[in-house]
């Protein structure tokens, strides 16, 4: 449950709520002004919950490092989300929607992996100033 509220949880909206922003600015680009649709959401929201599923596997795999780890699920990530995009027919078969999906697919990627970077050099910060002032605290105990 831990988990699931520490990281799954944070990661499912970013990527939902950076897709649903893309996919309105995008289409506003277009003039498309009703596309964003409560089937699109739900099938969005379908999809980022089979993505955490395989997150869960991948967490569960012993790989031997965190590179390996990260190139493993973000390159079963991108194959779910451009299979995805086809098979719901959010994008039709072109260039433009196939740079489109890559680019989006690897921001969401980055920016959920700053995230996490901050929250545990924040935490690690959090941690070493308690080890300080428990050291200081002995220190002057006599």
């Amino acid at each position: 449950m831990k988990r699931l509220l520490r990281t799954y949880l944070p990661s499912s909206a970013i990527a939902f709520t950076i897709v649903v922003l893309f996919n309105a600015v995008y289409n506003l680009i277009l003039g498309n002004n009703d596309a964003l649709s409560g089937v699109f959401v739900l099938e969005l929201t379908g999809l980022i919950i089979f993505i955490q599923l395989v997150s869960v596997v991948c967490d569960h795999i012993p790989f031997q490092s965190e590179r390996a780890y990260q190139i493993t699920f973000f390159a079963a990530e991108y194959a779910i989300v451009i299979i995805a995009s086809f098979v719901l027919n959010w994008t039709v078969l072109t260039i433009s929607s196939f740079l489109y999906t890559s680019l989006l697919c690897v921001f969401i990627a980055v920016l959920i992996d700053r995230y996490f970077s901050a929250v545990h050099r924040h935490e690690a910060d959090e941690i070493n100033r308690l080890i300080l002032s428990q050291d200081k605290k002995e220190e002057q105990t006599p």
